[in-house]
């Protein structure tokens, strides 16, 4: 079920939401009836060191009343698209906090809805490798799909978050514009809306679940060199 940060607000006393899908780790503190943060923290590099230096400078912030991530209610991350490996290491974050925490609430987002919700009218895209895209378009702003390269052109304009990474080249005319990206802003402007889901097992988002052929153990023998008499 989808949930927006008004309603998540009035289920949990604080939210901690942490974002590691861009090259800069941001950590957002949330507190019960406030649309806009109470503290927050950005830092650029790798997530590994990034975002628990994020979330320490977030959390020492006066605002935060002293908390530590042992007192938070809940949790979100974005997991996806973006930094594959930023978002896997913030899924594991959360495992990890969850495990000393059994009550902690965790919840996810999407990186490309709340870039739609700021600019209605335009199709927001990340790259999604093999000349494929993420995309979300105007009239469904909450539905991530994944479109090829040759269909772009149909869906402009495009967006696109300024800092992402691209794999894929793009069709003559389909350069989209870059858009800052900020999730504590993109989440604070929009907080009815819908862009959180339950996430009791996090991991990064996946189009498709990946499938696997089954493996059947066999002996191999070399040929017989046998010669008939």
């Amino acid at each position: 079920m989808s949930i927006s940060l008004r309603q998540l607000l009035a289920r949990h006393a604080s939210l901690l939401v942490v974002d590691t899908c861009a090259p800069r780790a941001e950590a957002a503190l949330w507190l019960a009836g406030a649309s806009v943060p109470a503290a927050r923290a950005g830092i650029d590099g790798e997530a590994s060191a990034a975002l628990p230096a994020a979330v320490a400078r977030a959390l020492a912030d006066p605002a935060a009343g002293g908390r530590r991530v042992t007192d938070l209610d809940a949790v979100a991350f974005c997991d996806g698209p973006g930094s594959v490996l930023g978002i896997r290491l913030a899924a594991a974050t959360l495992r990890a906090w969850r495990a000393v925490q059994p009550g902690l609430a965790l919840y996810s987002y999407h990186s490309l809805p709340l870039l739609a919700i700021a600019r209605p009218g335009m199709t927001i895209v990340a790259d999604a490798r093999r000349d494929t895209w993420h995309a979300v378009s105007p009239d469904a702003p909450l539905e991530l799909k994944r479109v090829p390269s040759a269909r772009l052109a149909a869906l402009a304009p495009l967006g696109t978050p300024e800092v992402f990474r691209r794999w894929s080249a793009l069709p003559a005319g389909t350069e989209p514009l870059p858009l800052p990206w900020s999730a504590a802003e993109l989440i604070s402007a929009a907080p009815d809306a819908t862009v959180f889901a339950e996430a009791p097992e996090p991991e990064a988002f996946l189009h498709d679940q990946p499938s696997y052929a089954a493996w059947t153990p066999q002996v191999h023998q070399a040929p017989s060199t046998a010669r008939s008499p």
